[in-house]
């Protein structure tokens, strides 16, 4: 019988599944209640979806913070992971809503809904103070260099929010939840590579081989670094002028990019259900 720090592991990261698949289900029953269609994931925002695309992806900040990578980069990276995904809830992404409505452009977020944004993100750099004060007096304690490099990134990022969103707050507003959703998928590509790199290092592992699981998340890897290449490359031509992609091409990424978070996901937690790769000796 697993003891209570292994069921609260395999809880946390089963609950990370969870806040996934109930952004996807919510969506499916606003769609086939005859709701508004939009081009993106993101543009749920704007719909019934909101309070589960907030909720869960809020939720699945702490979890990924909480849970402990593999020593060394994997660890860092979730960290960081976990601390930019409330930005992409909190900031939403951009409507159609005209230049009379934008100021002279032709998408922004509404403005009945700035002050909101400006309170939660605020929020989030207030509560950012206690946090890292307490994350660097019990880090430091360890004195492992890994650990000391996780807490210097993790500061930088949040010293760079603070100052994106208080000195530049109208790009910030323009940009903040695409470059939020971009460097998330990023950082969460990266350490399914990593756990391509170093799965090997077990000796077993249920449900697939270590090999495999290599194989796997390396797969998983290249698709979502794929289908980033992908978007940001139809964002840049798009605002070149020389391509005008189909609506919906932005919903069918993203879907790609949370399939493929799901599925290393579920790989990662088989694969750590008995042990956490953290607590694996060399």
């Amino acid at each position: 019988m697993p003891g209570p720090a292994r069921l609260t592991y395999r809880y946390l990261r089963v609950s990370v599944v969870a806040m996934a698949l109930l952004l996807f289900v919510a969506i499916g029953l606003d769609v086939l209640a005859g709701g508004e269609r939009f081009g993106s994931i993101s543009g749920y925002f704007y719909s019934p979806v909101r309070s589960v695309f907030v909720g869960s992806l809020v939720a699945i900040g702490p979890a990924l913070v909480a849970i402990k990578g593999r020593a060394g980069w994997e660890d860092v990276l979730l960290d960081l992971a976990g601390m930019v995904v409330p930005v992409v809830a909190f900031v939403p992404a951009r409507q159609e809503l005209g230049p009379d409505v934008c100021g002279g452009i032709q998408r922004c977020i509404p403005p009945d809904l700035v002050g909101a944004v400006g309170n939660n993100v605020a929020a989030l750099i207030v509560l950012g103070v206690p946090v890292l004060v307490f994350a660097w007096w019990t880090g430091l304690r360890g004195g492992a260099p890994a650990v000391l490099a996780g807490l210097v990134s993790a500061t930088v990022a949040y010293l760079v929010l603070v100052v994106w969103f208080v000195v530049w707050r109208g790009t910030f507003l323009a940009a903040g939840h695409d470059v939020a959703a971009v460097a998330f998928f990023l950082l969460i590509a990266a350490v399914a590579w990593l756990n391509g790199r170093r799965a090997p290092e077990r000796a077993q592992a249920r449900v697939l081989t270590p090999v495999r699981f290599a194989h796997a998340y390396r797969a998983i890897a290249g698709v979502m670094v794929a289908t980033l290449v992908v978007t940001l490359a139809t964002w840049v031509l798009q605002a070149a002028g020389a391509l005008t992609a189909p609506f919906g091409s932005v919903f069918v990424a993203e879907t790609l990019l949370l399939v493929a978070f799901i599925a290393f996901w579920l790989l990662q937690t088989a694969e750590n259900w008995d042990q956490e790769a953290a607590t694996l000796q060399p």
